[in-house]
């Protein structure tokens, strides 16, 4: 069939090519407004499809955001270790001055920035690390991190024999940072020796289900993993919090 231009007579009188109209006359078909409805439904379907596994890859990888910073931490302890003795940085609840957090004082030994905040912690308000700690709001949050008290040179239970990591029995099954919950403020430590077993308690302390369930962990010899708490703390399973017999419990609990 021979191509055909249509033309249509417009308002001044004169014809001219149509736009609208198929080469064998007829008006060029629109829309319906079922299938305009069936078009919707379909973006609306693939939406619903979609959306929960764009949402679940931002979370994936704002735990993988985490999850390295954490490894940094740990390459960073290895370097403060080496320069202290094989001792552990101290627990920072006791200053007020930004440069002996210990979070800061293992920043001095890697290239990249650790950061002070979990992307997937919900607390609202951070201290300025730039300013004195005694000069910031009561409420605000020091880390999304929290240290091991266990491990503190001034830990009571222990007398800080424990902040040695050569009288750790075994650095790569004891945890040293775990992530705290997102309702804490200037506490900077956990305490495993308080949880007597019970594992609501140690949830209390941990910010256990950040990840999906989990939450990440730095052990002392420097490697991390994320881990549902029940890994780490279970009656009479594993116990990873207990410097002189991680990964089992003390003999005397």
């Amino acid at each position: 069939m021979k191509n055909t231009v249509n033309k249509c007579r417009g308002r001044d009188g004169e014809t001219r090519p149509c736009l609208i109209c198929y080469c064998d006359g007829r008006p060029a078909a629109a829309f319906t407004l079922v299938e305009l409805l069936v078009v919707i439904a379909v973006i609306a379907l693939l939406m619903g499809i979609l959306l929960p596994s764009l949402s679940k890859a931002r979370r994936l990888a704002k735990k993988m955001v985490c999850f390295n910073n954490t490894r940094q931490m740990g390459i960073a302890l290895q370097g403060y270790i080496t320069d202290n003795s094989d001792r552990l940085p101290p627990s920072s609840c006791h200053t007020s001055d930004p440069k002996e957090y210990w979070l800061t004082l293992l920043a001095r030994y890697t290239k990249e920035t650790l950061l002070f905040r979990c992307p997937e912690d919900k607390a609202e308000v951070f201290i300025n690390w730039n300013r004195p700690i005694d000069e910031q709001p009561a409420d605000a949050r020091w880390s999304s991190f929290a240290l091991n008290s266990l491990l503190d040179p001034l830990c009571p239970l222990y007398n800080g024999q424990y902040n040695y990591v050569t009288a750790i029995r075994r650095p790569r099954f004891c945890v040293y940072i775990a992530e705290s919950p997102s309702s804490w403020t200037n506490y900077d430590h956990i305490h495993p020796e308080q949880w007597f077993y019970n594992i609501q308690l140690a949830k209390g302390q941990i910010a256990w289900d950040r990840h999906s369930g989990k939450s990440n962990y730095l052990f002392v010899d420097g490697h991390a993993e994320t881990l549902e708490i029940e890994t780490t703390y279970s009656w009479p399973g594993n116990c990873y919090w207990y410097p002189e017999s991680a990964p089992h419990w003390p003999a005397d609990e």
